[in-house]
């Protein structure tokens, strides 16, 4: 996220997280690691890779109507 440019705190990264694990989209493993707590591992399930797409889906259409109201404005210009 950060290479990205997007800046998200802990404080909003885990319960989204949560809230994803919670509805299907995403599960968990639990790691041991050398060097302090064990961690966790999220990993995208099927019904994620769905919505991910539906997602995709929705953001484009998004894209197409915001452009279709500023693309007749700067031709204006």
């Amino acid at each position: 996220l950060e290479e990205a440019g997007i800046d998200v705190v802990e404080g909003s990264l885990y319960p989204i997280l949560t809230r994803l694990k919670n509805s299907g989209h995403l599960t968990y493993t639990w790691y041991e690691s050398e060097f302090g707590p064990p961690r966790k591992y999220y990993q995208v399930t099927d019904t994620g890779r769905s919505y991910l797409t539906e997602l995709q889906q929705s953001w484009q259409e998004f894209i197409s109507s915001v452009n279709s109201i500023i693309e007749p404005a700067l031709k204006k210009k």
